[in-house]
């Protein structure tokens, strides 16, 4: 009867018609927690696992990928996915490299596959994720033997990336929803994946845990800003660059910037009137003339631009370029052997390009 509550079906206690069918359909391997007492006349039905993530920055892998959609789809739907969680916590997620031991490992697998819940092949269970957590925690796990789909509409395969944000949510700590209309609910059912938005119910589940993404909007001080400095006053600069064969020079929230053949600097301008995500200034950048790319770097974060837009995938975690932790204290592209040189303290890295 209680099996019959959670999935809102009349609580008989017998196999009756409705419960078998309900066993029958495609569905998560995470349990159900049964026992949670829910009040279904209540708006809030969620269930948290009550120990999120302590971090904000999360870093996450894909592994493999699965033949029946190719490398590329796959990683556009477990990608957006994590789009779909980032857009109402404040948590960013970074892709990475499997071999930099990422907080939530994804992969494809069949049958058994090392850990405590074996796939068994089309039908049943499509997936199954871990809590957060070290080690195994948050790692997600998908059946290989699946007809995955994507965007091909309710009756055809199971849709990747509905799957994904299911099993993500239980990798950010919510267990099934008892809502039948939310994603959390543990037999899957088909959303508009190109115009996806997420139930209120999984959005009050996830923000029970990490709160609202912080305010996009400048808050109103009634403390005036302080003057722009003056470039011929500065006792030293926080980085300075040839960008679009142009000198830049950066220092707090401004930068001045002098064109070829000019003996005179214009400025102080604001560093995010030209890119709007550095409010807080740089502490290190350079540009890749082979690539055409502009890379900022703030305390361990770097930002890679192509002129003034943002490119995917950025603010990333520099260990993308091999550094562990801290901030850039300058880089610089050398024209004559196409590498960039990173260095910190008495250090220095030298990256091999990925373009």
């Amino acid at each position: 009867a209680e099996m019959q509550k959670f999935h809102g079906l009349p609580q008989t206690g017998e196999f009756d018609d409705a419960t078998i069918e309900i066993m029958k359909k495609p569905r998560c391997a995470n349990p159900d927690k049964v026992s949670v007492k829910t009040n279904l006349k209540r708006k809030k039905r969620y269930v948290t696992v009550g120990s999120p993530w302590q971090k904000q920055l999360i870093t996450y892998s894909i592994n493999n990928f699965t033949p029946k959609l190719g490398k590329k789809l796959t990683h556009e739907a477990i990608d957006n996915a994590f789009k779909v969680w980032s857009s109402f916590v404040p948590l960013q997620f970074d892709k990475v490299d499997a071999s930099q031991n990422p907080d939530i490992v994804t992969f494809f697998a069949e049958g058994f596959h090392n850990d405590n819940t074996n796939f068994d092949g089309v039908g049943g269970y499509l997936a199954h994720a871990f809590y957060p957590g070290s080690g195994i925690g948050g790692d997600t796990h998908f059946d290989g033997a699946e007809p995955w789909t994507l965007h091909q509409g309710p009756n055809k395969g199971n849709d990747l990336f509905l799957v994904a944000v299911h099993e993500l949510g239980h990798a950010l700590g919510l267990q099934h929803s008892p809502d039948v209309k939310a994603i959390m609910a543990p037999v899957y059912k088909y959303h508009d994946t190109k115009n996806f938005v997420l139930p209120q119910d999984d959005i009050l589940g996830i923000q029970s845990l990490y709160g609202k993404p912080a305010a996009t909007q400048p808050t109103i001080s009634s403390i005036p800003e302080p003057s722009p400095p003056k470039l011929c006053e500065l006792s030293n600069y926080d980085a300075i660059s040839f960008l679009r064969k142009e000198l830049y020079i950066f220092k707090g929230k401004y930068m001045w910037r002098r064109k070829r053949g000019k003996t005179s600097f214009s400025g102080p301008l604001m560093i995010s009137s030209f890119w709007p995500q550095l409010k807080n200034g740089v502490d290190a950048v350079y540009e890749n003339p082979t690539s055409n790319k502009i890379v900022f770097f703030k305390d361990h974060l770097f930002w890679e631009f192509r002129g003034t837009e943002l490119l995917p995938q950025s603010p990333r975690h520099v260990r993308h370029i091999g550094m562990q932790n801290g901030k850039v204290d300058a880089a610089v592209w050398w024209q004559r052997n196409g590498k960039t040189y990173f260095f910190k303290g008495n250090k220095y890295w030298v990256f091999n390009n990925w373009e």
